[in-house]
Protein backbone atom coordinates (compact mmCIF):
# COMPACT_ATOMS: atom_id res chain seq x y z
CA UNK A 1 0.00 0.00 0.00
CA UNK A 2 2.69 2.60 0.88
CA UNK A 3 4.69 1.65 -2.68
CA UNK A 4 1.28 2.40 -4.63
CA UNK A 5 0.92 5.88 -2.67
CA UNK A 6 4.43 6.77 -3.05
CA UNK A 7 4.12 5.66 -7.19
CA UNK A 8 0.94 7.90 -7.14
CA UNK A 9 2.26 10.58 -5.08
CA UNK A 10 5.48 10.19 -7.51
CA UNK A 11 2.93 10.90 -10.15
CA UNK A 12 1.03 13.72 -9.33
CA UNK A 13 3.88 15.36 -8.85
CA UNK A 14 5.18 14.97 -12.39
CA UNK A 15 2.20 15.82 -13.67
CA UNK A 16 2.48 19.06 -11.95
CA UNK A 17 5.57 19.77 -12.62
CA UNK A 18 4.77 19.52 -16.06
CA UNK A 19 2.03 21.90 -15.99
CA UNK A 20 4.09 24.16 -14.71
CA UNK A 21 6.64 23.24 -17.49
CA UNK A 22 3.35 24.90 -19.62
CA UNK A 23 2.76 27.28 -17.65
CA UNK A 24 6.28 28.92 -18.56
CA UNK A 25 6.08 28.13 -22.36
CA UNK A 26 2.51 30.12 -22.29
CA UNK A 27 4.18 32.91 -20.67
CA UNK A 28 7.07 32.60 -23.47
CA UNK A 29 4.94 32.06 -26.28
CA UNK A 30 2.82 35.72 -25.30
CA UNK A 31 5.48 37.89 -27.26
CA UNK A 32 4.23 36.18 -30.78
CA UNK A 33 0.85 37.97 -30.24
CA UNK A 34 2.66 40.66 -30.69
CA UNK A 35 2.87 40.28 -34.73
CA UNK A 36 -0.50 40.61 -36.34
CA UNK A 37 -0.77 37.81 -38.41
CA UNK A 38 -0.34 35.32 -35.47
CA UNK A 39 -2.53 37.69 -33.62
CA UNK A 40 -5.19 37.11 -35.86
CA UNK A 41 -4.81 33.63 -35.83
CA UNK A 42 -4.78 33.49 -32.09
CA UNK A 43 -7.53 35.24 -31.94
CA UNK A 44 -9.84 33.19 -34.31
CA UNK A 45 -8.90 30.25 -32.28
CA UNK A 46 -9.47 32.12 -28.91
CA UNK A 47 -12.87 32.94 -29.63
CA UNK A 48 -13.75 28.99 -30.91
CA UNK A 49 -11.94 27.69 -27.68
CA UNK A 50 -14.20 30.64 -25.09
CA UNK A 51 -18.00 29.66 -27.21
CA UNK A 52 -16.77 25.68 -27.22
CA UNK A 53 -15.93 26.32 -23.33
CA UNK A 54 -17.84 28.66 -21.90
CA UNK A 55 -20.71 30.11 -24.03
CA UNK A 56 -22.40 26.14 -24.95
CA UNK A 57 -21.89 25.47 -21.70
CA UNK A 58 -25.04 27.45 -20.69
CA UNK A 59 -27.94 25.52 -21.00
CA UNK A 60 -26.76 22.80 -18.61
CA UNK A 61 -25.47 24.93 -16.22
CA UNK A 62 -28.98 27.40 -16.61
CA UNK A 63 -31.06 23.41 -15.64
CA UNK A 64 -28.54 22.96 -12.80
CA UNK A 65 -28.52 26.17 -11.47
CA UNK A 66 -32.54 25.97 -11.56
CA UNK A 67 -32.71 23.24 -9.85
CA UNK A 68 -30.06 24.18 -7.47
CA UNK A 69 -31.66 27.35 -7.06
CA UNK A 70 -35.19 25.27 -5.91
CA UNK A 71 -33.69 22.80 -3.69
CA UNK A 72 -31.65 25.41 -1.42
CA UNK A 73 -34.83 27.46 -1.23
CA UNK A 74 -36.60 24.38 0.12
CA UNK A 75 -33.71 23.39 2.72
CA UNK A 76 -33.98 27.52 3.90
CA UNK A 77 -37.74 27.57 4.30
CA UNK A 78 -37.18 24.32 6.60
CA UNK A 79 -34.79 25.45 8.62
CA UNK A 80 -35.23 29.44 8.53
CA UNK A 81 -38.48 30.98 10.38
CA UNK A 82 -40.80 32.26 7.89
CA UNK A 83 -40.61 36.02 9.01
CA UNK A 84 -40.16 39.67 7.49
CA UNK A 85 -36.21 38.43 8.37
CA UNK A 86 -35.75 35.33 6.30
CA UNK A 87 -34.83 37.56 3.63
CA UNK A 88 -31.69 38.33 5.13
CA UNK A 89 -31.00 34.87 6.89
CA UNK A 90 -31.34 33.31 3.61
CA UNK A 91 -29.22 36.10 1.87
CA UNK A 92 -26.27 34.77 4.34
CA UNK A 93 -27.32 30.90 3.54
CA UNK A 94 -27.42 31.77 -0.25
CA UNK A 95 -23.80 33.09 0.14
CA UNK A 96 -22.75 30.44 1.86
CA UNK A 97 -24.14 27.62 -0.05
CA UNK A 98 -24.13 28.43 -3.34
CA UNK A 99 -21.45 31.17 -4.00
CA UNK A 100 -18.66 29.81 -1.63
CA UNK A 101 -18.92 26.78 -2.33
CA UNK A 102 -21.44 24.90 -4.81
CA UNK A 103 -21.86 27.34 -7.51
CA UNK A 104 -18.03 26.86 -8.07
CA UNK A 105 -17.33 23.48 -7.42
CA UNK A 106 -20.71 22.51 -10.41
CA UNK A 107 -18.47 25.07 -12.69
CA UNK A 108 -15.53 23.51 -12.39
CA UNK A 109 -17.00 19.89 -12.52
CA UNK A 110 -18.99 21.23 -16.19
CA UNK A 111 -16.00 22.35 -17.70
CA UNK A 112 -13.94 19.29 -16.84
CA UNK A 113 -16.90 17.24 -18.35
CA UNK A 114 -17.63 19.07 -21.37
CA UNK A 115 -14.28 20.78 -22.68
CA UNK A 116 -11.11 19.72 -21.08
CA UNK A 117 -12.60 16.11 -22.01
CA UNK A 118 -12.70 17.76 -25.88
CA UNK A 119 -9.45 19.22 -25.55
CA UNK A 120 -7.35 16.20 -24.12
CA UNK A 121 -9.08 14.12 -26.94
CA UNK A 122 -8.29 16.48 -29.70
CA UNK A 123 -4.47 16.67 -28.37
CA UNK A 124 -4.04 13.44 -27.92
CA UNK A 125 -5.35 12.34 -31.27
CA UNK A 126 -3.35 14.69 -33.03
CA UNK A 127 -0.59 13.38 -31.03
CA UNK A 128 -1.44 9.82 -31.99
CA UNK A 129 -0.84 10.90 -35.52
CA UNK A 130 2.07 12.89 -35.27
CA UNK A 131 0.01 15.89 -36.64
CA UNK A 132 2.01 18.34 -34.11
CA UNK A 133 5.56 17.64 -36.42
CA UNK A 134 3.42 18.70 -39.12
CA UNK A 135 2.47 22.01 -37.79
CA UNK A 136 6.05 22.63 -37.13
CA UNK A 137 7.34 22.13 -40.49
CA UNK A 138 5.20 25.11 -41.75
CA UNK A 139 6.36 27.11 -38.70
CA UNK A 140 3.75 27.27 -36.98
CA UNK A 141 4.10 26.97 -33.36
CA UNK A 142 1.79 24.14 -31.59
CA UNK A 143 1.73 26.55 -28.64
CA UNK A 144 0.15 29.52 -30.47
CA UNK A 145 -2.34 27.68 -32.02
CA UNK A 146 -3.71 25.12 -28.88
CA UNK A 147 -2.00 26.47 -25.85
CA UNK A 148 -2.22 30.01 -25.61
CA UNK A 149 -5.95 29.74 -26.76
CA UNK A 150 -6.91 27.30 -24.26
CA UNK A 151 -4.50 29.15 -21.27
CA UNK A 152 -6.85 32.84 -21.98
CA UNK A 153 -10.00 30.91 -22.61
CA UNK A 154 -10.88 28.48 -20.05
CA UNK A 155 -9.86 30.79 -16.59
CA UNK A 156 -12.09 33.34 -18.25
CA UNK A 157 -15.04 30.51 -19.61
CA UNK A 158 -15.01 29.51 -15.22
CA UNK A 159 -16.00 32.83 -14.39
CA UNK A 160 -18.43 33.44 -16.65
CA UNK A 161 -20.02 30.09 -15.88
CA UNK A 162 -19.40 31.38 -12.36
CA UNK A 163 -20.89 34.59 -12.63
CA UNK A 164 -24.74 33.38 -14.71
CA UNK A 165 -24.87 30.05 -12.44
CA UNK A 166 -25.11 32.80 -9.19
CA UNK A 167 -27.15 34.88 -11.16
CA UNK A 168 -30.00 32.17 -12.49
CA UNK A 169 -29.65 30.63 -9.01
CA UNK A 170 -30.80 34.47 -7.60
CA UNK A 171 -33.77 34.23 -9.72
CA UNK A 172 -34.93 30.66 -9.28
CA UNK A 173 -34.79 31.48 -5.75
CA UNK A 174 -36.50 34.87 -5.83
CA UNK A 175 -39.14 33.08 -7.83
CA UNK A 176 -39.81 30.42 -5.38
CA UNK A 177 -39.97 32.99 -2.61
CA UNK A 178 -42.72 34.91 -4.71
CA UNK A 179 -44.46 31.36 -4.61
CA UNK A 180 -44.27 30.35 -0.81
CA UNK A 181 -43.06 33.53 1.02
CA UNK A 182 -46.36 35.90 2.49
CA UNK A 183 -45.48 38.88 2.48
CA UNK A 184 -44.53 41.53 -0.17
CA UNK A 185 -40.69 41.19 -0.56
CA UNK A 186 -39.94 42.73 -4.11
CA UNK A 187 -36.56 41.50 -6.30
CA UNK A 188 -34.86 44.41 -5.71
CA UNK A 189 -34.56 44.21 -1.71
CA UNK A 190 -33.82 40.50 -2.38
CA UNK A 191 -30.92 41.37 -4.23
CA UNK A 192 -29.89 44.08 -2.41
CA UNK A 193 -29.69 41.80 0.78
CA UNK A 194 -27.54 39.25 -1.44
CA UNK A 195 -25.52 42.05 -2.17
CA UNK A 196 -24.99 43.21 1.39
CA UNK A 197 -23.63 39.58 2.55
CA UNK A 198 -20.77 39.72 -0.94
CA UNK A 199 -17.76 41.37 0.41
CA UNK A 200 -14.79 42.01 -1.20
CA UNK A 201 -12.89 39.10 -0.32
CA UNK A 202 -15.59 36.93 -1.68
CA UNK A 203 -15.30 38.34 -4.69
CA UNK A 204 -11.82 38.00 -4.97
CA UNK A 205 -11.90 34.06 -3.95
CA UNK A 206 -14.53 33.59 -6.27
CA UNK A 207 -12.37 35.44 -9.03
CA UNK A 208 -9.18 33.00 -7.73
CA UNK A 209 -10.99 29.87 -8.06
CA UNK A 210 -12.11 31.24 -11.58
CA UNK A 211 -8.68 31.97 -12.72
CA UNK A 212 -6.69 29.49 -10.85
CA UNK A 213 -9.20 26.80 -11.43
CA UNK A 214 -9.85 27.23 -15.02
CA UNK A 215 -6.03 27.53 -15.93
CA UNK A 216 -5.16 24.48 -14.07
CA UNK A 217 -8.07 22.79 -15.90
CA UNK A 218 -7.05 23.62 -19.15
CA UNK A 219 -3.10 22.95 -19.14
CA UNK A 220 -3.62 19.53 -17.41
CA UNK A 221 -6.23 18.71 -20.00
CA UNK A 222 -2.94 20.06 -22.72
CA UNK A 223 -0.77 18.11 -20.57
CA UNK A 224 -2.82 14.64 -20.50
CA UNK A 225 -3.47 14.86 -23.77
CA UNK A 226 0.18 15.37 -25.51
CA UNK A 227 1.47 12.71 -23.17
CA UNK A 228 -0.18 10.15 -25.74
CA UNK A 229 1.77 7.58 -27.06
CA UNK A 230 1.85 5.05 -30.00
CA UNK A 231 -1.44 3.28 -28.96
CA UNK A 232 -5.01 4.31 -30.01
CA UNK A 233 -5.93 3.37 -26.05
CA UNK A 234 -4.28 5.80 -25.17
CA UNK A 235 -6.09 8.61 -25.55
CA UNK A 236 -9.18 7.16 -23.82
CA UNK A 237 -6.39 6.75 -21.13
CA UNK A 238 -5.50 10.32 -21.14
CA UNK A 239 -8.99 11.41 -20.85
CA UNK A 240 -9.67 9.41 -18.00
CA UNK A 241 -6.32 10.04 -16.05
CA UNK A 242 -6.92 14.13 -16.65
CA UNK A 243 -10.49 14.13 -15.86
CA UNK A 244 -9.26 12.45 -12.59
CA UNK A 245 -6.34 14.77 -11.66
CA UNK A 246 -8.68 17.88 -12.99
CA UNK A 247 -11.33 16.92 -10.46
CA UNK A 248 -8.96 15.88 -7.63
CA UNK A 249 -6.83 19.22 -7.49
CA UNK A 250 -10.16 21.41 -8.27
CA UNK A 251 -11.50 19.97 -5.49
CA UNK A 252 -8.40 20.40 -3.22
CA UNK A 253 -8.11 23.97 -4.58
CA UNK A 254 -11.81 24.72 -3.59
CA UNK A 255 -11.58 23.52 -0.30
CA UNK A 256 -7.98 24.70 0.64
CA UNK A 257 -9.44 28.20 -0.61
CA UNK A 258 -12.43 28.28 1.26
CA UNK A 259 -10.33 26.96 4.67
CA UNK A 260 -7.73 29.35 4.62
CA UNK A 261 -10.15 32.45 3.24
CA UNK A 262 -13.09 31.81 5.96
CA UNK A 263 -12.00 29.38 8.80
Amino acid sequence: MLSSLGLRTRRYANVLAGITGLLGLAINTCPQLLKPQRRRIFWLLFKRQLYNSGLRAASINTIIAVLLGVFVMSKAYSVIPNNMQFIDYYAQFFNIVVNREIGPLISGIILIARSASAVTAEVGQMQLYRQFDALSAVNMSPALVFLLPVFFAFPLSLLLMFFYFNLICVFTSYAVIELYHEGGITLMAFIRALLEQLTFTEVLVSMTKALVGGCLIGLASLFFGYNVQDRFTDVSRAISNSNTFQLFAFFVLNVGLSYLVYL
